[in-house]
């Protein structure tokens, strides 16, 4: 921010009293969001314990400007929070969802668990509980209820097609997207929901580059305030090493949230490699000018974000509510 690192991401972009001020009074409204017991996870206990859904009927920025935030900080800070969570501006954003991005968090949360090979650890924790009930390579192809609606071929009320295989079930739990739902599992309503594209590149540096001017040192996660990018993580920081070494990956994440979501996928679909590294380079060298002279190999990888686009409305969407016909 204004071309030095600081530490903290919403401390970096605060200009002045005003803005330090307007990031109190959000925090204050948050805590009494939270308090309320309305924004939980799961979502479901706190929705309907809530009722008031006035919220879902607007958009954040809209909120944001009804409560008389008119600083830079505050609005940086949930335009960001949209953008990483929901692949979305605070203008397209319902306030309720990205309210829930702040509430439903505890209020002394000291940052996320991480490792340096991410989630592969979580992943071997659990095969190492469960995994000789885990079938692997085994692409599920149809969810269905009996053909009876008695017990399936093996005893259970449902079946689940794997190929060759099936599997009788009393439940199923789909742990997959919306979107994918209604194409395997038998009644599932088509989902409304729109995914913005997402941009993930993991970058080899040979070195580390020649920084502007560290007043820390540099972080796990690295936010540039005036990119459109959001940011970018440096894979080996958590690397139990008594020296660090010079050779790093960096992986750098880009929601295109910019553009509808139509437009911007057909954008990155036709994209090569070139102009997609191309991209990241330049937003980088905002930060770090010598930045090419720093990267060996650049990887780029395509994805639909994880979350959909919680638009104002997403809470009364039918496909939120459906359950399967007994």
């Amino acid at each position: 921010a204004d071309g030095r690192w600081r530490e903290g991401l919403v401390e970096a972009v605060a200009a002045g009293t005003g803005d330090r001020d307007e990031l109190r009074r959000f925090a204050e409204q948050v805590a009494a969001l939270r308090a309320t017991g309305a924004f939980t996870i799961p979502m479901e206990p706190g929705i309907a314990a809530f009722g008031d859904r006035s919220l879902d009927r607007m958009t954040m920025e809209q909120w944001l400007a009804r409560e008389g935030y008119r600083g830079g900080a505050v609005r940086w800070m949930a335009d960001y929070a949209c953008r990483d969570d929901f692949g979305t501006l605070a203008r397209d954003t319902s306030a309720w969802a990205a309210l829930h991005y702040f509430a439903a968090r505890d209020g002394d949360e000291e940052g996320p668990l991480t490792w340096p090979e991410g989630n592969g650890r979580i992943v071997r924790h659990l095969m190492s509980r469960v995994g000789d009930r885990v079938v692997p390579s085994a692409p599920v192809h149809r969810v269905e209820r009996a053909a009876t609606g008695g017990p399936g071929r093996a005893g259970g009320p449902m079946r689940v097609l794997a190929g060759d295989v099936e599997w009788a079930c009393d439940a199923v739990v789909w742990a997959a997207p919306t979107f994918v739902a209604s194409r395997v599992v038998e009644g599932a309503p088509r989902a409304a929901w729109s995914y913005s594209p997402w941009m993930v590149a993991n970058l080899v540096l040979d070195r580390a580059p020649a920084e502007m001017a560290y007043d820390h040192p540099p972080a796990w996660d690295n936010v540039i305030a005036d990119s459109p990018a959001l940011g970018y993580v440096v894979a080996s920081h958590q690397a139990l090493r008594a020296q660090p070494e010079e050779r790093t990956v960096w992986t750098h994440y880009w929601a295109l949230a910019h553009e509808a979501p139509g437009v911007a996928r057909r954008r990155l679909w036709e994209a090569d490699w070139h102009a997609c590294a191309e991209q990241v380079l330049a937003d980088l060298e905002r930060a770090h000018p010598d930045i090419r002279a720093c990267v060996s190999r650049v990887d780029v990888r395509r994805y639909g974000h994880a979350m959909p686009r919680p638009v104002p409305g997403f809470l009364a969407a039918h496909e939120r509510w459906w359950h399967p016909p007994r």
